[in-house]
């Protein structure tokens, strides 16, 4: 039988050592790499220079280096990525993605005591993960529906839905997860200060109830909106309790509409970051 409660995860998975690894993530990402402890993993994300993101990471400390997990289909660009400023540097990446998964548990009894494990906070709340072998991985019992619910009720924003490499993290709700206003230099880190500074974004993300659900991604209508440039985008939607709930990007124009159009169905908003 499988233990209660236990979901599988399928990402890539890297694992950064030498002397170098630590400083070096670190100019690379947006988090204080402090935080990325043997018990704990961190958010981060990877900006380009225009601060627009190239991925969002979580990073434990593992086995003398810096264990690194991402959404899937980025195993092939963020390997590109992070290998192409690695110059002088005592780095090495080495890819677990094909023989690792992550077993993620709400509760943290639910997995091995005797093998390392992290607390995480992956879908707006915090639970623990342990790397585990593909081919040694129990069986799990806690559907990727269900923690896609989970994700959507606490609004967090998830690669390929709300992130993407046209996305800048503070449109997504992100500074107070991702990024840390103290650290030293990273790449994009001026474009980050310049919008803190200014306070203000072109979009933001926000909470709706939907009469229906519809095909994702979905233009959301309102007064003064067409679907060449609608008020926003609906990216994401779930069904929890009876009730429809979506996440999407609201248009700054838009800020203060509390209902919108998708096709003939109408999305009321609940709140927004």
């Amino acid at each position: 039988m499988p233990s209660p409660s236990i979901a599988l995860l399928n990402r890539t998975i890297f694992h950064l050592t030498g002397e170098d690894a630590q400083r070096y993530l670190s100019g690379q990402c947006s988090q204080d790499l402090s935080l990325a402890t043997p018990e704990a993993a961190c958010y981060a994300t990877i900006l380009n220079h225009k601060g627009k993101m190239d991925a969002d990471i979580f990073v434990r400390a593992h086995h003398g280096g810096l264990l690194v997990d991402a959404a899937p289909e980025l195993r092939e660009e963020l390997h590109l990525r992070l290998d192409r400023y690695i110059i002088a540097d005592d780095v090495e990446i080495t890819d677990l993605s094909d023989n690792y998964r992550l077993l993620h548990a709400p509760l943290a009894e639910h997995l091995d005591s005797s093998a390392p494990r992290w607390s995480v906070n992956r879908f707006g709340q915090t639970a623990t993960e342990q790397l585990v072998e593909t081919s040694q991985a129990p069986e799990a019992n806690l559907t990727l529906e269900a923690l896609e619910e989970i994700r959507i009720a606490n609004m967090v924003p998830a690669w390929g839905a709300e992130l993407g490499n046209d996305t800048l993290p503070p449109e997504a709700g992100l500074e107070d997860r991702a990024i840390s206003y103290s650290k030293g230099c990273y790449t994009g880190q001026e474009v980050i200060s310049r919008m803190r500074s200014a306070g203000r974004t072109n979009r933001k993300l926000a909470m709706l109830e939907l009469d229906a659900l519809p095909e994702i991604p979905a233009p959301l209508l309102a007064d003064g909106a067409t679907l060449e440039k609608p008020a926003g985008t609906l990216t994401s939607a779930t069904t929890i309790d009876g009730k429809h709930i979506g996440l999407a990007f609201i248009a700054k124009k838009f800020y203060s509409e509390t209902e919108f159009q998708i096709g003939t169905s109408t999305a009321r908003l609940i709140k927004t970051i």
